[in-house]
């Protein structure tokens, strides 16, 4: 099965109000499908719409875009990377090894704490990312 696609999320910044009607900063968020069109939903009123644009980004740039007063930022999207479990093995067969060299004799207790350390530090990159996420979500604001 292929990886999915699930579009390309972006907003719609407004620099100046030519309408009158919207005001200035983010005033929706939209996805631009992989089939090439678009969908926006409006942000900030007591009734938000949505509305679908069957012409993509070029539609959505022709009506909404006002000369460019307002203009399209994109989302990045990188998914989460993956824990990092073979640098952990790796690891853990040196330590392993070391307790054989040393006699063989390995504290239950130790290896535990350790084994613990090594999977803070294979999943700390996943962790980061949903970090940095929840701080955009927010607004930079976590």
């Amino acid at each position: 099965m292929p990886d999915p696609d699930f579009g390309k999320p972006f907003v719609l910044v407004r620099d100046t109000d030519v309408s009158g009607v919207s005001g200035t900063g983010i005033v929706a968020n939209g996805i631009l499908w992989p089939d090439g069109q678009a969908v926006i939903h409006w942000t900030g009123s007591t009734y938000p719409t949505t509305t679908p644009h069957p012409g993509g980004m070029e539609s959505v740039i022709a009506v909404h875009g006002h000369g460019g007063a307002t203009r399209v930022v994109w989302q990045a999207i990188d998914g989460p990377p993956h824990a990092d479990y073979a640098s952990a093995w790796t690891e853990l067969v040196g330590y392993v090894q070391e307790a054989v060299n040393d006699g063989g004799q390995i504290d239950p207790a130790h290896l535990a704490a350790y084994m613990r350390e090594l999977r803070r530090k294979a999943l700390a990159p996943a962790r980061e990312w949903i970090d940095r996420v929840v701080q955009q979500r927010d607004g930079g604001q976590s």
